[in-house]
């Protein structure tokens, strides 16, 4: 499904990475449901882009409008499977190793829909064996307003395609490296 029409980003970990990316897709203008195991990290995650937010209001970066429409585009959840049965872009903010992303994508690879583009926040690793599905999967990683986007040989087409929409949407600017697909498997 295009990025455009996509409408709903899950962020899997409502730590500081996690709260920024949920941060700037629901400014983007997409439905977040962001999911973290503990529900006091949700919690504090609401208040912090809560915080967040009026402060790009009081700062005038956005208008109250659109602050208050991004934080309804909120919704927190409190397992893995909730936030990626509903999302078309799945973005984990995991450890950036390859054990962790491993048992991420094992998990992820159970309960994504199909087509779903899961966009992990890597710089360092090859995303290559990670996943059931490699074509769907591609690295992102945000430095201030700019995001560095990362394929493997396995990146297909269409992933490169959302995660540079999502990149467009979310970031001032955006980079890619790595050489994906360049003919659909």
């Amino acid at each position: 499904m295009p990025v455009e029409t996509a409408g709903t980003v899950a962020v899997i970990g409502a730590g500081s990475v996690g709260r920024e990316l949920a941060r700037r897709a629901a400014l983007a203008g997409f439905r977040v449901v962001l999911e973290d195991l503990f529900p006091t990290s949700l919690s504090a995650a609401q208040e912090e882009l809560r915080q967040a937010l009026e402060e790009a209001v009081v700062a005038g970066q956005i208008d109250r409008t659109q602050a208050d429409e991004a934080y309804q585009r909120l919704e927190c959840v409190t397992t893995i499977e909730d936030a990626a049965r509903r999302a078309h872009v799945v973005m984990e903010t995991g450890p950036d190793d390859m054990e962790s992303k491993l048992e991420m994508f094992c998990l992820l690879d159970r309960f994504v829909l199909p087509g779903t583009v899961i966009v992990s926040n890597c710089r360092h690793l090859e995303l290559s064996d990670t996943a059931a599905n490699a074509a769907s999967v591609v690295g992102m990683y945000f430095e201030g307003d700019r995001a560095e986007i990362h394929c493997s040989p396995y990146t297909g087409p269409a992933a490169v395609e959302v995660a540079r929409k999502l990149a467009s949407r979310m970031a001032a600017s955006y980079t890619i490296t790595g050489e994906p697909q360049t003919v659909k498997a």
